[in-house]
């Protein structure tokens, strides 16, 4: 009988333990792909310029994607070198060659939802802090992807009397 206590009480150990590491992982983002882009933009230095994020995010109003930006957004103010920083000179090089940016996507939904910019922020009205948080007054891209989860939908959903059914952003 003791040879059993053992061995459940070291079951119970290491799944206790198994549990905090990964718990762990999770919640210092080891193990979850990091968001490496072709540049370091700095989304802040635009905003205190009075950019918008639909100056350069421009594909808001007719589709599900807001879209990322192209050289050719890009090269109406770069045209030459406006400062010092490292990312404006490999921003000329890529306008230069005509090479667009590939830009890796840095707000994810599960990919069973489908999410509409149009739908939120045109019919919506909602503003792009609402979802993205400071974003726009970042000084580099995040470290991380940032997930959006289904609870936080369903707060706003619920906040702004917006159906909840699982076939209005589940496909």
């Amino acid at each position: 009988m003791t040879g059993i206590r053992i061995s459940k009480f070291r079951l119970g150990l290491w799944g206790g333990l198994v549990g905090f590491v990964a718990l762990s992982m999770a919640v210092l983002g080891f193990g979850s792909k990091g968001v490496k882009q072709p540049l370091e933009f700095n989304h802040g230095i635009h905003a205190d310029k009075g950019m918008e994020c639909f100056d350069c995010h421009q594909n808001y109003k007719d589709h599900s994607s807001s879209g990322r930006p192209k050289l050719e957004t890009c090269s109406t103010c770069h045209s030459e070198l406006l400062g010092k920083s490292p990312a404006e000179k490999s921003l000329l090089e890529y306008i230069k060659s005509g090479q667009e940016i590939s830009w890796n996507r840095l707000f994810r939904v599960p990919q069973d939802v489908y999410f509409s910019h149009r739908r939120h922020v045109t019919v919506g009205n909602i503003k792009c802090p609402t979802c993205h948080g400071d974003i726009g007054t970042s000084t580099k891209p995040p470290a991380r992807p940032v997930n959006i989860s289904m609870k936080r939908c369903q707060a706003c959903h619920i906040q702004s009397h917006v159906s909840n059914d699982c076939i209005a952003c589940h496909r």
